[in-house]
């Protein structure tokens, strides 16, 4: 406490030569010119035990299971003496030592206690999988930035749907112009070959039209002046046309489609009467 004086013990009646305390720190151990060694309460400093030698004590010490005593004497004699610990105490004294060890809650090393511990070869593991963490452009979207978030899904090869659904959140969120406006050669480059590439794509053609119309509009006077985005834009046209040319087949051939099973239904639900007149 920072030299703060806090009692006087008077037991031994000549000059104190050894001090010692226990491994707990409960027990104070003097030894003394006038062959004794006592024992005291640190918490009450009354004394609790006392030892009788046969010569001055010198020097006293005590093991760190607190089981063995050592003194030695004025007359070179050294004594050594053993303490009987029972089965209870025994118990006792183990608790004491884990709860010793075991760390302090709250702190880091309380929460990786037993990570160290690799356990037997038959033991049962169970491997914990850790949760993912938010993808680049969702945490981009998370902060409202809608320009690196396209940008993101656009750059680490991601799949189409994952770049679609992007697309249609940014709809939703009426971001669409916002991640597309303000936007040079380069990074214009990669939105127009994905959309040259995906437009024929049923499950992508909507979302797709919507994002070639933002483009047009943003950029519609600018396009000609890059030729490798005027290049894009041809491409997309031609695939556009055959992509229309195709659904104009279609529509041919399902509207034929309809004549056929429509005089399929009228001939089978001719009357039978009808037929019998016209053999008359």
């Amino acid at each position: 406490m920072g030299g703060k004086y806090l009692t006087t013990m008077g037991n031994h009646e000549k000059t104190v030569t050894s001090l010692c305390m226990d491994s707990s720190g409960g027990r104070l151990l003097a030894g003394s010119l006038d062959h004794h060694v006592k024992v005291y309460d640190v918490q009450s400093f009354k004394m609790v035990y006392n030892i009788s030698y046969p010569a001055p004590v010198l020097s006293v010490a005590l093991s760190p299971d607190n089981t063995m005593l050592a003194v030695g004497m004025t007359s070179g004699v050294f004594s050594l003496r053993k303490r009987t610990v029972g089965v209870k105490e025994q118990a006792a004294d183990a608790a004491a030592q884990q709860a010793k060890r075991m760390p302090r809650a709250g702190t880091t090393a309380f929460f990786l206690r037993g990570s160290a511990n690799k356990g037997a070869d038959d033991d049962l593991r169970i491997e914990q999988k850790r949760r993912k963490g938010l993808a680049d452009y969702d945490q981009f979207l998370r902060k409202f930035e809608y320009a690196r978030a396209l940008d993101a899904v656009l750059s680490n090869n991601r799949t189409g749907l994952t770049v679609v659904s992007l697309l249609q959140e940014l709809v939703h969120r009426d971001g669409l112009n916002t991640a597309l406006a303000g936007r040079d050669e380069l990074s214009l480059d990669p939105i127009v070959r994905f959309v040259v590439k995906f437009i024929d794509h049923p499950r992508y053609t909507s979302v797709l039209i919507k994002v070639t119309e933002v483009l047009l509009d943003i950029y519609g006077d600018l396009l000609h002046q890059s030729g490798r985005i005027a290049e894009l834009l041809g491409r997309l046209r031609v695939k556009v046309r055959l992509e229309l040319r195709l659904q104009q087949d279609l529509t041919m051939l399902l509207g034929s489609m309809e004549m056929l099973m429509s005089a399929c239904e009228i001939s089978h639900t001719k009357p039978a009467g009808s037929e019998q007149d016209t053999a008359a």
